[in-house]
């Protein structure tokens, strides 16, 4: 008879533990996504696209990991859009030619988009 109660009594500090650490996870990602957010615009005014494209898809990572799909297709599509104004100043080719040649309908795309749960409208 202990021994049952010891195994209820175990399974509830297991449960209990794991949502006490579920909702710390949340905590530090709101924090994370916080922080984020605030040293992106930083990054554009200096023109470091390619930073602010890295930051934007960790971004994209977080709010879907937070199950906040609508912000998560937002900052991928960010991302998107600081990588190719990356490229075109690495490469010296307007930006509307950089996104004619890697547009979004390609698979790479679609692949990482259905990854974030996002639509070709929420993506834009």
């Amino acid at each position: 008879m202990l021994n049952r109660v010891q195994r209820y009594v175990a399974a509830a500090l297991l449960f209990g533990c794991a949502g006490l650490a579920l909702g710390l996870s949340s905590d530090a990602d709101r924090r994370l996504s916080d922080t984020l957010e605030q040293a992106l615009p930083s990054l554009v005014s200096s023109g470091d696209y390619r930073s602010a494209s890295k930051l934007s898809f960790q971004l994209a990572t977080v709010r879907s990991r937070m199950n906040e799909p609508a912000a998560a297709c937002s900052a991928l599509s960010q991302s998107l859009a600081h990588y190719r104004t990356a490229l075109s100043k690495e490469t010296g080719e307007p930006v509307y030619a950089a996104a004619s040649n890697s547009g979004t309908e390609d698979d790479g795309m679609q692949e990482i988009r259905s990854r974030f749960g996002c639509t070709v409208t929420q993506f834009g």
